[in-house]
């Protein structure tokens, strides 16, 4: 099996694996009977209903492994946003944090190989913001959140934390602009919530009014870890599968580049399963309003999951719900008069210019990082 070392102090667990044929269970995905994630929010009970044909996710990350088994085929289109513009061309993903979020989130099912996704027939764009080290800047990150919804998308994945929680936590977030953006123009945003625990007593990251779904982990046996940051006022918080960082059967198993898979740990394996679970909704025809009132509507409220925590995914229960007319609890999105090309006139009057700084944002990853290469 190879030494186990490791990697990243406070990182997530993960065991690298070759991809593999055979499986059972409910799909032919080689690594299907693992996916404890998968089971407790009933994805394959969802599938008959929905499976995200025809709608686009923004993974806005360290790119994606278009060859990856999982995800070949999916890339819709790809852009560098890298200092200050949106390149088009392939988004290759060097550090791997972009392909395991894709894969949670889209990839490919009964392939004989590999994973199931939670919305196995939705498509990608991909904008890669993040360096090597897993280190961006704001700003990139918020054009790049245009540049993906120009491009269609009408889910947003913003596995991303940020470096000054404590600002953050008194002052906002700087993706502000990226966010009400996406919103206003149709597409949902989902955020990471960060592994951070109680961000060392401050609580949790001011969201306030943001219009975006913000997620945090839970468990296999469905409680918060201890990493997973509070939700606090998050007008849209909720919890799904992360792990707990203890690595095999425990964590989340999820592609990384080169073919091979990996058990990974944190709010950013949480928030793609959340993404998959709104483009099933969108598939189905409802709008985006719709759809984020439906998957908080339906959410499992049968423990506590922490202050701002409206429950637990529940994807079976969201795409199988029958639809019945209600007052709808979710504002929907206001017509912001933009040019296409100039994200400028969104920016905010944040206090103490924060949005104008070039803050740099960082991989939101919780628990353990071990490697374990196979033979």
């Amino acid at each position: 099996m190879g030494s186990i070392r490791s990697a990243f102090a406070g990182g997530c667990a993960v065991v690298l694996l070759s991809a593999a044929t055979a499986g059972a269970g409910a799909t032919d995905d080689r690594y299907f009977s693992e996916q404890w994630n998968l089971t407790q929010i009933g994805a394959s009970d969802a599938w008959p209903k929905s499976t995200g044909a025809g709608v686009l996710i923004g993974i806005v990350d360290s790119g994606v492994d278009g060859t990856h088994p999982d995800l070949a085929g999916k890339v819709e289109a790809s852009a560098d946003c890298r200092g200050g513009t949106c390149r088009e061309g392939a988004a290759r993903d060097r550090r791997g944090h972009g392909t395991t979020v894709a894969g949670i989130a889209a990839a490919k099912t009964n392939n004989g190989v590999g994973i199931a996704g939670v919305a196995p027939d939705a498509r990608l764009v991909v904008a890669t913001v993040l360096d090597d080290d897993g280190s961006g800047v704001t700003e990139d990150i918020n054009r790049a959140i245009q540049w993906v919804v120009d491009k269609g998308a009408r889910v947003v994945n913003l596995s991303l934390g940020e470096p000054d929680l404590v600002i953050t936590s008194r002052l906002g977030t700087p993706l502000r602009p990226g966010v009400e953006y996406a919103w206003s123009r149709g597409a949902i945003p989902v955020l990471a919530a960060g592994n951070y625990g109680e961000l060392g007593g401050e609580g949790s990251a001011n969201y306030g009014d943001l219009h975006a779904v913000v997620v945090g982990s839970t468990d296999m046996k469905g409680r918060v870890p201890g990493y997973s940051t509070s939700l606090g006022n998050a007008m849209w918080g909720l919890v799904a599968p992360g792990g707990n960082g203890d690595g095999p059967g425990q964590d989340i198993i999820s592609p990384v580049p080169g073919g091979r898979y990996q058990w990974v740990a944190g709010t950013s394996m949480a928030t793609p399963h959340v993404s998959g679970a709104l483009a099933l909704l969108l598939a189905q025809g409802l709008s985006p309003a719709q759809a984020v009132d439906r998957l908080l509507a339906t959410l499992d409220r049968s423990g506590n999951c922490g202050a701002g925590c409206r429950g637990r995914l529940d994807v079976r229960a969201a795409v199988t719900a029958p639809a019945v007319a209600t007052v709808p609890s979710v504002i929907a999105p206001a017509a912001v008069d933009a040019p296409d090309d100039d994200l400028e006139p969104l920016l905010p009057a944040v206090a103490g210019g924060l949005v104008a700084v070039a803050a740099v944002a960082t991989l939101v990853l919780g628990g353990r990082l071990w490697r374990r290469r196979s033979p």
